[in-house]
């Protein structure tokens, strides 16, 4: 079976004029993220979501990231200080607008991009938590994908579902599903309430998806495209890409370790063939191998 192509959201190119940051969309995971990035791209602004990123490099600056902003949950302390603007140009310089995964670390992002514009783009709690929880919380949880994170950064050095685990657990303060159920609503309540006190309201718009083009291109001073706006199935693209990077790391892992299995089961061969031969062989030392070997001679 042939899969399908991942979705790609950005078809603006990286250039020096692609960046930095004119638009600043907070938004959590599965809160129309796909959507906009795509809407922004129509409008010029080359975005940032994490369905099209394929840079082992960047995951690592997200892992970065979270451990300079969250404390390790087993010391209680971060790992190191928080990103500057000269490291958030690392993963944000060269893109126009920052989507999803950005909304974790909105409040660092408006004070080092202060010339972008904010653009709130919230869920209802009570339609998104369920999404949300079944879509990625359950399955950062699972011992199944648990096995896969570790399998890639192992054999493929890949770090992106640790930087992952590492930014949704740090921004619910949440280790386990207990906590996430029991945080979940006031992290995000406490959340947005931070948002909208730490944005003026000249620089911030509250944009609801369903809303079309006008209000979002009046904010942004761009002109109204002529195509309907953008409706991207997330949860459905999200899943197509968590396979194929499940598929992918199984892949890689079973070429990394088949020579290793090849000679063990050579190995187990030979053994039960001397074994068949004459059982003591297997229990015996060196000497007393040799020893049996030359009777037999």
């Amino acid at each position: 079976m042939v899969e399908s192509a991942p979705i790609k959201l950005a078809s603006i190119p990286e250039s020096d004029v692609s960046g930095p940051p004119q638009v600043i969309s907070v938004g959590l995971w599965r809160m129309g993220t796909a959507s906009m990035a795509v809407a922004y791209n129509i409008l010029g602004l080359r975005p940032h979501h994490a369905l099209d990123m394929s840079d082992p490099a960047q995951w690592k600056l997200f892992e970065a990231a979270a451990d300079g902003t969250w404390p390790d949950p087993k010391t209680g302390k971060k790992k190191r200080p928080p990103f500057t603007r000269a490291e958030w140009d690392q993963i944000y310089g060269k893109y126009g607008a920052i989507t999803e995964m950005g909304s974790a670390f909105a409040e660092q992002l408006i004070a080092a991009y202060p010339e972008a514009k904010v653009v709130i783009c919230r869920r209802d709690f009570d339609k998104w938590w369920p999404s949300f929880r079944n879509g990625i919380v359950c399955h950062l949880n699972s011992v199944k994908l648990r096995i896969v994170i570790s399998l890639a950064s192992l054999v493929m050095g890949r770090r992106g579902g640790h930087a992952m685990v590492k930014m949704v657990q740090g921004f619910f303060h949440s280790y386990t599903m207990e906590e996430f159920e029991a945080n979940a609503r006031a992290v995000y309540d406490e959340y947005f309430k931070r948002i909208d006190e730490l944005v003026p309201p000249e620089r911030k718009l509250v944009y609801q998806l369903g809303e079309g083009w006008e209000p979002l291109c009046e904010f942004l001073d761009k002109p109204v495209p002529g195509v309907g706006f953008p409706r991207i199935n997330e949860a459905e693209a999200l899943r197509k890409q968590q396979q194929q990077a499940m598929n992918k790391v199984l892949n890689e892992t079973w070429r990394a370790v088949k020579p290793w299995v090849v000679s063990l089961i050579g190995v187990g061969v030979a053994a039960g063939c001397v074994w068949f031969v004459d059982p003591r062989i297997i229990s015996s030392s060196p000497g007393s191998i040799l020893s049996i070997l030359n009777k037999r001679g």
